[in-house]
């Protein structure tokens, strides 16, 4: 109650619910959580305070890989071609920062069309007994600039003698070469979405999700396809909470989701 008068939402409520179940003995064999008192006031906080979504729309994705053109492959520092791949993984894939963070080389298997990772570690969305979960990359040809699979492979190219014997994916752009943290990871990208002209202080990195998912549905990419490639079960949560109006809709490369 001291947390709502303080003007504390449905949400961070929940949080400090999770948090004290885990600390409290149980009383009558059921956790702080479970008590029927403590679930009857959650749901009055709910209906008094329910969870909003951040942003009520998005930005333009075509913004950024217009700035993600002007950077050669080939030409371009390892810290701009870092930037790049990162943010083209996390455009065409629709993954958190954290799942972009655990792409390891271990899991990883390349075709000449396609990378695919598989990823074993628990993400935000998986349950126990889940299945891991697979993210795969398709090749772009229509365009080789911002083409994820292409930009991977030259990424790997150009630090495979640095690594040493690091086997995350992404590891820094400058000596000692080691794996990167996943705030790390997210500062690239906002990074990238502020030099391509994004407000950083609206949208912060995992806006790239929403971004992504709603241009490609603008676009009459078939819902089901975005939510198998975002891990989404229920339409009902990209629907809540990453399905937003697009700022500044122009030409849109199909490049997003590989559709």
């Amino acid at each position: 109650m001291e947390l709502f008068e303080s003007g504390i939402g449905y949400s961070g409520i929940n949080t400090a619910r999770s948090a004290l179940s885990s600390v409290l003995k149980p009383v009558d064999g059921m956790t702080f959580g479970a008590q029927e008192s403590v679930k009857r006031f959650l749901k009055g906080v709910y209906e008094a305070r329910p969870s909003n979504p951040r942003y009520t729309e998005t930005w333009d994705v075509s913004k950024v890989l217009n700035y993600l053109k002007t950077i050669s492959i080939t030409d371009c520092s390892l810290k701009d071609l870092t930037l790049k791949l990162v943010t083209l993984m996390s455009l065409v894939s629709a993954q958190r920062g954290q799942t972009i963070h655990y792409l390891s080389l271990e899991d990883m298997v390349v075709s000449e069309t396609s990378v695919t990772f598989i990823i074993s570690r628990p993400i935000k969305q998986s349950k126990p007994g889940s299945k891991p979960t697979v993210v795969k990359f398709e090749a772009y040809p229509d365009n080789p600039n911002i083409c994820v699979v292409t930009t991977l492979k030259a990424y790997l190219n150009r630090t495979s003698s640095l690594r040493g014997g690091a086997q995350q994916l992404f590891i820094s752009h400058y000596k000692p070469f080691k794996p990167v943290s996943r705030d790390t990871i997210s500062r690239w990208v906002k990074a990238v979405m502020q030099k391509s002209g994004i407000d950083v202080n609206l949208f912060k990195p995992h806006s790239t999700r929403a971004a992504a998912t709603s241009k490609a549905l603008l676009k009459s990419v078939p819902l089901e396809h975005i939510l198998s490639v975002a891990g989404w079960s229920s339409s009902d949560t990209f629907a809540k909470f990453y399905s937003k109006p697009v700022i500044n809709t122009d030409s849109f490369s199909n490049v997003l989701l590989q559709e």
